[in-house]
């Protein structure tokens, strides 16, 4: 029977086919074939034992690597509304190739779960790693983090949540931990989901060749996550938009870790890395922001592009100054 979609069913259908694409392109390379049989993945673990499927994910073990390993919490992007850890499965097999103990979890998806239920699910998913990485051979005072797009947001806040005494019962699962990130990677972050017109302002100002659907999109994202609410940064939704809490909060109660920032200048969400950027000039000498010259959004998935490469060269370098290392 054929199917009819308009505006927003659309754009999802499509985006969630082009994931899917890319993650079984990124499965035929012979770099990620390689990769897949030197690593051993558990699959499907729990983290919470209340959660269902959205609640699982996967331990990514590389083979030649002996002894207890740092560990990187992988979350996933896809406007809070699409994706898996099944999607991503070949970054979290590139960083299990950089020597981690890889985590690649599920959360719950919007609109049928909104803000804050895919935050709560990685703040839990922090504590379990925290308390249970060492049974698989990690090490939790190196336990790094890395996501993309919405995952930028989610690992954004979880940053936030370890660096501030937050009141959000969730946010204070991983204050309570007293375990601190100790590496952080924000590629390609929608870090602001609130006010999505500013992203027409940005589009028609900067990036006159983008389309209307760049900001379709994000306004789609806003409205799932947030709801009614979308059209302006909320105290009770504050965690939704990390990037306005760095640009208004006072020095951290804790040190923000090392933080890697990286975004195409050919993304709308280009300026929010920008606004990062500026935001953690006050707050930590740790930190470095990466532009890759007319690189779309998530081009680090698409290997065929010119600075894909240069991106991840980038991305471990980082990674063995802070993360890697004894």
């Amino acid at each position: 029977m054929q199917r009819h979609f308009t505006g927003r069913k659309a754009r999802k259908w499509v985006l969630s086919n082009l994931f899917h694409q890319f993650a079984n392109m990124a499965e035929l390379t012979p770099i990620i074939r390689g990769i897949r049989k030197q690593t051993d993945v558990i699959r499907n673990v729990p983290y919470r034992l209340d959660g269902g499927k959205a609640n699982l994910l996967d331990v990514y073990r590389p083979r030649n690597r002996t002894g207890i390993l740092p560990v990187m919490i992988y979350i996933h992007g896809g406007g809070f509304t699409l994706c898996s850890k099944e999607t991503h499965r070949g970054i979290a097999l590139l960083f299990a190739r950089f020597g981690f103990l890889v985590l690649n979890i599920n959360y719950r998806l919007a609109p049928r779960y909104p803000f804050p239920a895919a935050l709560e699910d990685v703040c839990h998913a922090y504590k379990w790693a925290v308390e249970h990485v060492e049974s698989y051979g990690g090490d939790k005072n190196r336990l790094s983090l890395a996501g993309e797009s919405a995952g930028a947001n989610l690992v954004m806040g979880l940053t936030i949540a370890a660096s501030y005494q937050r009141p959000e019962p969730f946010a204070r699962l991983v204050w309570e931990t007293n375990i601190k990130p100790v590496s952080v990677q924000i590629i390609a972050g929608l870090l602001q989901v609130s006010n999505p017109e500013r992203y027409s302002r940005v589009r028609r100002a900067r990036l006159k060749k983008m389309n209307d659907i760049s900001y379709d999109i994000v306004r789609d994202v806003a409205t799932a996550y947030l709801g009614k609410k979308y059209k302006q940064h909320e105290t009770e939704n504050a965690l939704s938009d990390p990037l306005v809490i760095m640009e208004t909060a006072g020095q951290p109660d804790y040190p923000l870790p090392p933080i890697f920032a990286a975004v195409g200048t050919a993304d709308i969400l280009y300026d929010d890395t920008k606004r990062l950027e500026k935001s953690l000039c006050s707050k930590t000498d740790l930190a470095e922001t990466h532009y890759y010259p007319n690189e779309p959004h998530v081009f680090h998935f698409m290997s065929w592009r010119k600075n894909t490469l240069g991106f991840w060269k980038d991305c471990s370098r980082f990674l063995n100054q802070y993360a890697l290392k004894v």
